[in-house]
């Protein structure tokens, strides 16, 4: 089974302020939820996939729009991981001002030592990037070569499936950065 795992198309939105409070910046990522996509900047090409897994995300169905595939299935388990202004018992950070990109990497980074000010575990992360990998094993019913599978999903949650993936025995380009619509093709080693 070859897969290929793609992020969403850029969102067209930029924040009112270029420093934003905590309070602004969540309401910020509400609006980058709702936001819609803009055109993708190079052509998509000829490759139709058997299935396309999508996150149920407004902006990735958006995208797999783009796509040929025989069948497409959205679900919420490839979602991206939520993120908000971390919180500190001790120190207030909300009235903090910082740019929107300082406190997207903030909340990484608090997701990622386990923060409960974040709204998902890493953990909760790692068993819906699992369960996503398990069906796609379990519903490989044609040849392995004929099943080309793409995923359609966001640039944190893809980081996570990349390294999933990679445990699991599938190699692919080395993702450092995933960039809005570039695709990852995985092989089975």
């Amino acid at each position: 089974m070859k897969l290929g795992l793609i992020r969403h198309f850029k969102v067209d939105i930029k924040p009112q302020r270029t420093w934003l409070t905590g309070e602004q910046f969540n309401q910020w990522v509400q609006e980058y939820e709702l936001a819609p996509i803009q055109a993708p900047e190079h052509e998509i090409g000829g490759q139709r996939w058997t299935l396309c897994l999508c996150s149920d995300q407004e902006r990735a169905v958006h995208t797999a729009s783009y796509f040929e595939a025989r069948k497409f299935v959205y679900t919420e388990l490839l979602r991206e991981i939520s993120v908000t202004a971390p919180r500190l018992k001790t120190i207030r950070l909300s009235g903090l001002r910082l740019p929107v990109n300082l406190w997207l990497v903030l909340g990484r980074l608090f997701w990622s030592v386990g923060h409960s000010s974040q709204p998902e575990s890493r953990a909760a992360a790692v068993r819906r990037a699992d369960s996503v990998i398990d069906s796609l094993i379990v519903n490989d019913e044609t040849s392995a070569q004929e099943n080309c599978v793409l995923i359609v999903s966001h640039g944190a949650f893809m980081k996570v499936l990349d390294r999933r993936l990679r445990l699991r025995g599938y190699e692919a380009e080395r993702m450092r950065y995933p960039r809005n619509g570039q695709i990852f093709m995985y092989e089975m080693k």
